[in-house]
């Protein structure tokens, strides 16, 4: 898959999470440092998002049952 600077992230990995993502890599038809770089890009993205729905929830206001919501735009029967 690729030469010796591509696997240079993996000298500081232990041995067993190395073959983990070997396997997932073979599976994906991928190359490990490709999909090492797309699982820690989703990581960041997910810790991003939790920061956002925590500074969200901190906002005041009123939280709506989906039945008021129906009401309130007309669609409750």
């Amino acid at each position: 898959m690729g030469g010796a600077s591509e696997h240079r992230y993996l000298q500081a990995l232990d041995t067993d999470l190395v073959d983990a993502i070997a396997r997932a890599a073979r599976r994906a038809k991928k190359s490990p440092a490709a999909l090492l770089r797309k699982m820690i890009l989703d990581g960041l993205e997910e810790i991003e998002d939790h920061r956002a729905v925590l500074a969200f929830r901190k906002k005041p206001g009123r939280t709506y049952t989906h039945a008021e919501v129906k009401k309130r735009l007309g669609l409750a029967g």
